[in-house]
């Protein structure tokens, strides 16, 4: 054989292949010694020259091929290269006629049929799944041609590979009605036929026994059949005794087949299966309380079918299709015998050596499922990926270990266990794992779905934790219903074309409104409202006015609050509405406006003292009264709500503002007291008085209490904290006005041991001091007032002095020495 020569190295200055030497010397003209004209010349004779190369390249591209208008007989031609085993040029003959041959009615479908026929015998060179996806390949091009018109003459060859195809791309229902037409129309392939339809009625979704016994039988009288395809028919006759429950006939059928055949290794295995539901009966026929023994003996049966199918991974030809398959069945014995940690390896070997085999798909989804079951929650989450990764299409899906639904079955019970469970986050995980099983808007819905239970499960226990930890609590329930209201949003547009639409929008403002996101409430609301003309409409009418009042978009809130009223008035809606419409009037001033609306409420009869909107009128109604000053119609109100709802969430702050408007009361009894000089008239006056004070007294006592022993348990919260130094405070004044210093004293005392590194007690010292001064006690009032002197020299420099009295650190210091002086 001729050597060849070394090539010199190309020069710097060598044309590029491809680039003609004369542009290729122009363009290496040094280009700064070329003048602006002649490079702008240059350019521009470039460009040309560049524009015509495109064009002729663009014609040459787009130029017809000669090969379809020389002969544009393609079929027949693909046909033939068919019928002598050239399958490459049959398959490219067959395109070519697809794409660019006119063919006649009887003969369209011959194309596909040609590819189809291709892919069979293709698939006939694999193995395992290969084999199967071309299968899948070919089942696609004959049905085509088959619903086109198989050509003239190839009907019988059509049917006979449709059906094949069909059932070794394991859609034994399918092929079934095909196989059996195949027998009529190709009787050459006859036990090719009765082959292939005893699989398909053995197997598939619904096994017909009968007529698979039927076809074997006709398979195994073939006198053409060899060695090697008697066993294996005899093989599969076992299988349908198996499926039968004809145990001993099984058994004689696989003792029939010797160990130098390849289905020897099949044999093995079930006979292992055998032994299998053996120990399957007698595990069930053991009693609610079993003996050591009994369960001994189950344990035993099941070892010795392992031990059986450990066996056949050895044995024969067949090995490599028998490994997967026996190592899937030793790990259903391990979990029939709930040996968790055996059967997790076993099928996480299975998984691991054979991915893409029909058991090692089914393993991956026990091998999940026992992570799961062993609380191995981040195992098993990577493992329902990876198992989920392994289907693959679902549309090619096929698996006679485990079916579409029963995988989608095993992910919605492992999503469900983590939902029950209230572990969220991995119920979320799981979620985001389903696709393509599971359509977007399924995957998007348990999402959904979990957050809305997690922040249910929140929000329990943010009503049994209160304090700073409730309070958070409450938080995070909030922030996952803003994020399910996202992914309603999200699941909206995924459906924006369907019915659900409208329902999904609503879904989402809900969760957004719950979750405290009123700026996106009102937009999901807008968004309903354009579509929503009856149903809902009073709804989310309230609750755009809720989420408006929430943004302090007062006119807005009642503009919406307002059309629920005037448009819906006998709509529940509309009794929450003019609640809420009463705290946007109360919010712009107009109390008669919002006392209208709480009467209407109260008054009219619609509803009743049981309901909700009842309730919170009445509280609403004696707030604003409370707030107007007009205590003698708050008392009754407030009493009676703490009276009727005493586990109400507002039963403190209403005792509070019950005491407060007692107290308030007394004040015009006390003026009178100073200003009446009739003495019968001042009995009567400092007897009113003695009761609003002692009535204050004692709602102050019991709201103290209340939150003394709550405080004892949790952190109480802001308004909390308030009320309960108010009701310190407001106990002495209260002493205090009734002239009862020594126990206006111990009061205010109360205060200086509630408050004492706080800015609080430097007031309750400044009370206490001038309660002596009215016991004629100056040398004690002086002695407080020293000690309070002490205390403000302890509060820490930064506390928050204006927030809780009424004067800084330093001007504190300046009135007591200023009360010190006198």
């Amino acid at each position: 054989m001729e050597s060849k020569k070394p090539q010199a190295e190309p020069s710097a200055d060598a044309a590029p292949r491809g680039l003609p030497a004369r542009l290729w010397a122009r363009a290496a003209v040094p280009w700064m010694k070329v003048s602006r004209r002649a490079r702008i010349a240059i350019l521009a004779g470039t460009f040309t020259i560049l524009a015509n190369l495109g064009l002729v390249l663009a014609w040459l591209h787009f130029k017809p091929s000669s090969e379809p208008a020389a002969n544009p007989k393609y079929l027949a031609r693909a046909m033939a290269a068919l019928d002598r085993g050239a399958f490459a040029e049959a398959k490219r003959l067959a395109t070519l006629a697809r794409d660019h041959e006119t063919l006649a009615a009887d003969q369209a479908g011959g194309p596909d049929y040609v590819l189809g026929a291709v892919a069979t015998m293709e698939a006939d060179t694999l193995w395992e799944e290969d084999q199967r996806r071309y299968d899948l390949l070919a089942a696609r091009y004959l049905s085509e041609s088959q619903q086109r018109g198989f050509p003239p003459d190839r009907e019988g060859s059509g049917l006979f590979l449709l059906g094949k195809s069909l059932c070794l791309s394991r859609q034994y229902d399918a092929s079934r009605e095909v196989l059996e037409k195949a027998l009529k129309q190709d009787p050459e392939e006859a036990s090719e036929i009765h082959r292939l339809a005893a699989q398909a009625y053995l197997s598939g979704a619904h096994p017909d026994l009968k007529r698979a016994m039927a076809h074997n039988d006709a398979y195994l009288a073939d006198k053409q059949l060899d060695r090697r395809q008697r066993f294996e028919g005899l093989l599969v006759k076992g299988e349908i005794l198996f499926k039968q429950g004809s145990k001993d006939d099984c058994l004689k059928v696989l003792a029939g087949i010797p160990p130098d055949v390849p289905s020897f290794a099949d044999a093995i295995v079930l006979r292992g299966q055998l032994l299998m539901q053996a120990a399957e009966k007698m595990k069930a026929a053991l009693p609610a309380a079993p003996s050591a023994a009994a369960r001994h003996a189950v344990q035993q049966k099941y070892q010795e079918a392992i031990s059986t199918l450990r066996q056949a991974q050895n044995r024969g030809s067949s090995a490599e299709r028998i490994i997967p398959q026996s190592m899937y069945l030793i790990g259903e014995c391990f979990l029939a015998m709930e040996d968790w940690r055996a059967a997790l390896d076993q099928f996480h070997r299975t998984r691991q050596g054979y991915p893409e085999s029909i058991e090692g798909v089914a393993a991956a989804f026990h091998e999940a499922d026992l992570l799961r079951k062993l609380d191995d929650d981040d195992e098993a989450l990577a493992a329902y990926r990876r198992a989920v990764a392994g289907v693959g299409d679902p549309a090619e899906y096929r698996n006679p270990l485990l079916s579409l639904d029963g995988i989608r079955q095993r992910l919605l019970e492992a999503y469900q266990f983590y939902v029950k469970a209230g572990r969220f986050e991995k119920a979320l995980t799981l979620s985001g794992s389903l696709y393509p099983l599971f359509p977007h808007e399924r995957e998007v819905e348990l999402a959904v779905e979990a957050r809305q239970g997690w922040a249910a499960s929140l929000n329990d226990a943010a009503d049994k934790t209160r304090g700073a930890e409730g309070r958070e609590l409450a938080k995070q329930a909030r922030a996952q219903l803003r994020l399910a209201g996202a992914a309603y949003a999200h699941l909206a547009d995924l459906q924006m074309a369907t019915r659900a639409y409208p329902e999904d929008v609503w879904n989402s403002s809900e969760c957004l409104l719950a979750g405290h996101d009123f700026r996106g409430a009102v937009r999901m609301l807008d968004e309903y409202l354009r579509y929503e003309l009856r149903h809902r409409r009073p709804r989310a009418l309230l609750n755009m006015g809720e989420a408006q009042l929430a943004l302090q978009n007062i006119d807005k809130a009642l503009e919406a609050l307002q059309e629920c009223i005037t448009s819906y008035p006998s709509d529940p809606s509309s009794y929450r509405a003019r609640l809420l419409a009463a705290k946007a009037h109360v919010e712009r001033g107009e109390t008669k406006e919002a006392e209208t609306l709480l009467r209407k409420n109260l008054e009219e009869g619609y509803i009743n003292p049981k309901s909700l909107e009842w309730r919170d009128s009445l509280y609403e109604m004696g707030c604003l009264l409370q707030a107007e000053g007009r205590d003698e119609e708050a008392i009754p109100r407030l009493e009676e709500f703490a009276e009727r709802y005493p586990d109400s969430p507002e039963m403190i702050e209403a005792h509070y503002l019950i005491a407060e408007a007692y107290r308030r009361s007394a004040r015009v009894p006390r003026e009178r007291l100073e200003t009446d000089t009739i003495e019968t008239s001042r009995i009567a006056h400092n007897k009113q008085m003695q009761r609003l004070l002692s009535s204050a007294i004692a709602q102050y006592d019991q709201v103290q209490d209340l939150l003394t022993r709550r405080e004892e348990q949790q952190e109480l919260d802001p308004l909390e904290r308030a009320i309960l130094r108010n009701c310190y405070f407001a106990r002495g004044a209260a002493y205090y006005d009734m002239g009862r210093y020594d126990d206006a004293i111990r009061a205010y005392s109360a205060v200086t041991n509630h408050y004492q590194h706080q800015p609080e007690v430097l007031e309750a010292l400044m009370q206490i001091a001038a309660c002596y001064r009215r016991l004629g006690k100056p040398d004690e009032a002086r002695g407080t007032l020293e000690q309070a002197k002490v205390m403000w020299a302890r509060i820490r420099p930064d506390a928050p002095f204006t927030e809780t009295t009424n004067y800084t650190r330093d001007e504190w210091k300046r009135v007591l020495n200023w009360y010190a002086s006198l």
